[in-house]
């Protein structure tokens, strides 16, 4: 790519001059890594940042590439139980902030469900993390005119047999706030709607 060559005051910005940073930024722009056996990688941009998938390949003498996606769970056997990890991975570009630590002491005694815990100020994620409970999670009820302030979404969970089941997508997680119902007023004041909009957060 030819350097690009700075426009003088007063100069006027002519559509050469333009085209030629379309065409700079265009060879900027990663799509795929190509290697000798064909694209090896492709890029997901969303919301929440952008996604490199390796694709995996069997190459002779060599084993086939892993994959990993975000928040695929690992579970290794120890003392006492499992430790159970995570890749990396986002939801609305924030990282849980327990994202490269490890969750020990995990038992077969029952099924254990693994969350991302968010918190909001209603309107924005504002911190997340990681946690294991027994049990499935109650859902957060809609609120009036604002998201609640606390989303939990589902991971995955790991049998009693020690199997650990991912349930999300590959890709980064992007939370929305939608409006649920409608509600009527009791009573009707002059000059405000008529109804009670609630909402809620969804993935």
């Amino acid at each position: 790519m030819a350097l690009l060559s700075k426009v003088q005051r007063g100069q006027p910005i002519t559509a050469e001059l333009f085209n030629n940073m379309i065409d700079a930024i265009r060879e900027c722009q990663l799509n795929s890594v190509v290697g000798s056996g064909g694209t090896i990688a492709t890029f997901k941009r969303g919301p929440g940042g952008t996604t490199i998938s390796i694709n995996s390949q069997n190459k002779q003498g060599a084993s086939a590439v892993a994959q990993s996606c975000p928040f695929d769970i690992t579970a290794q056997s120890a003392t006492g139980g499992y430790n159970i990890s995570f890749s990396a991975g986002t939801i609305n570009g924030i990282l849980p902030t327990n994202m490269f630590s490890t969750i020990t002491g995990v038992t077969t005694g029952s099924v254990n469900y693994f969350y991302i815990k968010c918190i909001s100020d209603g309107r924005l994620l504002t911190s997340a993390v990681i946690e294991k409970d027994t049990s499935i999670r109650t859902p957060q009820a809609s609120n009036i005119d604002t998201a609640p302030t606390r989303l939990d979404i589902l991971i995955g969970y790991m049998t009693t047999a020690g199997e650990t089941i991912k349930i999300l997508p590959c890709e980064n997680i992007t939370a929305r706030i939608y409006p649920t119902i409608q509600e009527d007023n009791v009573t009707y004041v002059a000059g405000q709607r008529n109804f009670k909009q609630y909402y809620s957060w969804g993935i």
